[in-house]
């Protein structure tokens, strides 16, 4: 039994880990409750603290600058697609409720393989060994650390963002009919 098994396993239990957990949630799919007043309260606290975070590194240059637009071009993109992959419905107790598209499931799956695909066919993309010479200095993502991180939460922040407001846009008619069910006159004979 070699020593070192569980070492050369462990890239491959990760990916098998969040492939079984997506699946679980594709199967499972319950709906979920949606208060719309209460859509911004964690993307406000998210966004306070990423601007704080980013407050204290200093302003950057103009290279993350653009990197930090990226990012939040990109995480709006995908918060908005989050938003857009649920199904929204009103109850019979007039709740208004959740339940996320298999295509939003199916999408995060297919990108999650592609990305695990590249990292075992391309080790130098992550930081692995590079099949001639050392990484050349400070061109190498790992030599940046701080600024990668705070593209990150950019990133984040602007998904959190985009999904609230696709969700708070999408729910809106849900509500105003909650409402109007509320203030209606029971059909009494």
């Amino acid at each position: 039994m070699d020593p070192h098994l569980a070492a050369k396993l462990a890239p491959y239990l990760v990916p098998l880990l969040v492939i079984a957990l997506v699946a679980r949630r594709l199967i499972r799919n319950k709906p979920q409750k949606v208060k719309p007043g209460r859509l911004f309260v964690m993307p406000a606290i998210v966004t306070f603290g990423t601007g704080f975070m980013l407050q204290q590194t200093g302003w950057p240059g103009l290279l993350w600058l653009l990197v930090y637009g990226a990012a939040a071009v990109a995480g709006g993109a995908v918060g908005y697609l989050t938003g857009r992959h649920r199904h929204f419905t009103l109850d019979e107790h007039g709740e208004i409720m959740a339940r996320a598209t298999p295509i939003g499931t199916v999408i995060f799956a297919a990108l999650f393989a592609l990305r695990f695909g590249l990292k075992l066919l391309f080790p130098q993309l992550n930081g692995g060994t590079q099949p001639y010479g050392p990484a050349p200095p400070n061109f190498h993502p790992a030599a940046s650390v701080i600024g990668w991180t705070d593209a990150g939460l950019v990133f984040s922040t602007a998904m959190l963002l985009a999904t609230a407001a696709t969700t708070w846009l999408r729910t809106r008619h849900l509500a105003a009919e909650r409402r109007a069910r509320k203030s209606a006159p029971e059909n009494v004979p």
